[in-house]
């Protein structure tokens, strides 16, 4: 018997949809409260290559700052001619947050784009709550304070939720709708 299993599908798909505020905290490399670090400096003209690994905070603002899941991931300086980061990562929400994130907690999102203080995001896929996540997020700088960037995040995304269950082994889907 082949190890995978291929199927129409039976019935439709539930789509959901997910609209978020988060605010996400930079605090810049070098600094005491850095949740970023740059692992790989090439040199070289406006420091196209640069690489820097992120773990910012997400905060919710509705909840007195409290953080409620991190920006886990990478940028890179992807430009020659300006200031210009790629941002590759995964938004981590929190266990136990105790917030209107819980039925979220354990869940990600997995994100990409341009730029760090303005522009969009794309969400290119998503786990746990959020399996198969599309969407987009919306940045908007907000301050820097004392090497401490804040970006409101406006996030859009549609997803499909599924849960696991224990097939053993059967060879039979083990995916619930």
């Amino acid at each position: 018997m082949a190890p995978y299993d291929s199927e129409p599908l039976d019935h439709s798909l539930e789509l959901h949809e997910l609209h978020y505020q988060l605010i996400l905290i930079q605090h810049w490399c070098g600094t005491s409260k850095a949740n970023q670090v740059e692992v790989a400096s090439p040199g070289g003209f406006n420091k196209l290559g640069n690489m820097v690994a992120n773990d910012w905070d997400l905060e919710d603002p509705c909840q007195n700052g409290k953080i409620v899941a991190h920006a886990k991931g990478l940028h890179v300086q992807a430009s020659r001619e300006e200031a210009s980061w790629h941002a590759s990562f995964d938004i981590v929400f929190e266990q136990g947050s105790g917030s209107i994130w819980y039925r979220l907690e354990g869940s990600t999102l997995q994100v990409m784009g341009p730029n760090v203080f303005k522009g969009e995001w794309s969400i290119v896929g998503g786990t746990g709550k959020l399996t198969m996540a599309r969407g987009v997020i919306y940045k908007k700088y907000l301050t820097t304070v004392d090497s401490t960037s804040k970006i409101d995040l406006q996030i859009h995304a549609f997803y499909i939720p599924m849960e696991r269950k224990d097939a053993g082994t059967s060879g039979k889907n083990v995916w619930r709708w």
